[in-house]
Parts: structure tokens; sequence; C-alpha cells
């Protein structure tokens, strides 16, 4: 698995440093490409294409978001679909749109939709709020989450609208990276609450949510921070670059 890493965003550092220990676990090598934050698109590019070449790297992870200065979407269609551990290239993510059994999942996206399925929510004409600072993220998101009903608002930020849209959200997802930055006086009976944001501060890790600031005489459920999204999101992530692993090594069986 190589990891191209850009600047030093400290949720981004965090995450990398997860999924570098946990890949240790289970006998994944990791390789992190360290680019500093004023990499011109060229020079990521070239880096993304001489990992596309070498045979000994089996998936690439472009660690999200980019400086903005970047275009997020032209990287990561650099990597090759088949090298695509995050499954964010447009190949793979029409592959999911139209339901392809050999798309690869982005591990993000199917532990949103595991939760939803485990929680029995059925998104039929269900406010879905998205906060992201990714587009690719946020959109793709919201386009899987239409095909299922559900009514959708993204923002990238916090500000009014998205706070008004926030307290009539039955589902609220939200990836910014701020530490509590999201503070939910109201919400509708049994919201759902998926937190994917983690930010570390002074020794303690924080979600985007501020759980403390929800009404607590209404009923809902909420992932926690930490422990909750981010370990499975890992596990997610390193099956898909087993999948690829064996897409590239294993032969399948013939049939008689």
């Amino acid at each position: 698995m190589a990891i191209v890493l850009v600047g030093n965003r400290p949720d981004s550092e965090l995450y990398v440093q997860l999924k570098q220990q946990e890949a240790k676990k289970v006998g994944i090598d990791t390789h992190l490409y360290r680019c500093p934050e004023n990499i011109t698109e060229l020079e990521c590019k070239t880096l993304i294409n001489f990992l596309n070449d070498d045979p000994l790297i089996d998936g690439i992870l472009v660690q999200l978001p980019l400086p903005d200065h970047l275009n997020s979407d032209a990287i990561v269609n650099t990597i090759k679909p088949d090298k695509d551990i995050d499954g964010f290239t447009v190949i793979n993510l029409q592959k999911l749109l139209n339901d392809d059994p050999s798309a690869i999942i982005p591990p993000v996206f199917g532990v949103v939709l595991k939760i939803i399925i485990e929680k029995q929510v059925d998104l039929t004409n269900k406010h879905t709020v998205i906060l992201g600072n990714s587009p690719i993220f946020s959109d793709n998101l919201a386009r899987l989450l239409q095909k299922q009903g559900a009514t959708i608002n993204i923002f990238h930020r916090v500000n009014q609208a998205a706070n008004q849209a926030i307290e009539k959200a039955d589902l609220l997802i939200s990836a910014l990276g701020q530490p509590l930055i999201v503070k939910p006086k109201q919400l509708p009976e049994n919201y759902l609450i998926i937190d994917i944001g983690i930010t570390k501060k002074k020794h303690k890790v924080y979600g985007d949510v501020d759980l403390k600031a929800i009404n607590p005489a209404i009923n809902g459920w909420a992932t926690p921070v930490p422990g909750g999204v981010g370990p499975l999101t890992i596990a997610m992530a390193l099956y898909n670059t087993l999948l690829l692993y064996q897409q590239h090594h294993v032969q399948p069986r013939e049939t008689k």
C-alpha cells in the first residue's frame, strides 16, 4: 500500500498514522510518500504515475482533502483503477453507481451504508445533511444515498444555512475534520449522526459533532469519536488493498 500525504493537516496525519499501524498488524506493507504543501499538480501526478508503474505496489491511497491549489479529481483519477484503494476514480465510481459487483467500494461509503443497514434506516424522503470539505467525498456519497431515496443537502463549512438544515436532518454525516464544530441543539426524533471527522488536540481525539449540545430529551443515535467510524474505515481500506492484491497476484481456479 502506497500512501500519498500532502502537507501536514493534523487530521490527515492522524488518519495516516492509524492506517499504517493497522496495516502492520495484518501484514500489509505501507510506503508513505510525504509531499510538501506547495507541491504542484504535475509533481503529484508524476509521483502517482511512478507508483502506478511499480509492480510492488498493489494499491495507492491519496489522503484527502488536498490543499486548495490542487485539483483533487484530476490527481485521484491519475491512479490506475486497479490500484484505487479509496475507490474514488471516475471509472470505479461509475461501476459503483451502476451496481457493478466488480466495483471497489470507497471505505467510508461502505461504513456509512453498513451503519444505515444495521440501524434499519429507510432513507426514502429522509432529510440528509452531508458536511464535507472534499467534493469527491460529499458529491459521490450524495449520489449513492439519493439512489436510496434520500433528500440531500451538502455543505462544505458550518454556516447559518448549514445549521438550519442540520436542525431538520434525519441523517447527519459530517467529515469536516474540525473539532466539535457542529453543535446541533435541536434534531428530529430518531435522528442518526455519522461522525467521520477526527482531530487530535492536546493528546485528545475529537469528532466534528458536539453530542453534548443535543437536547437529551430527543431520541437518536450517533457514532462515537474515537472508536466509531474511523477503525471501520481503516479496516475497509485494508480489505480493499487485499482485493487489489488478489486481482494482481492470485489466478482464478479453472473450472472443469
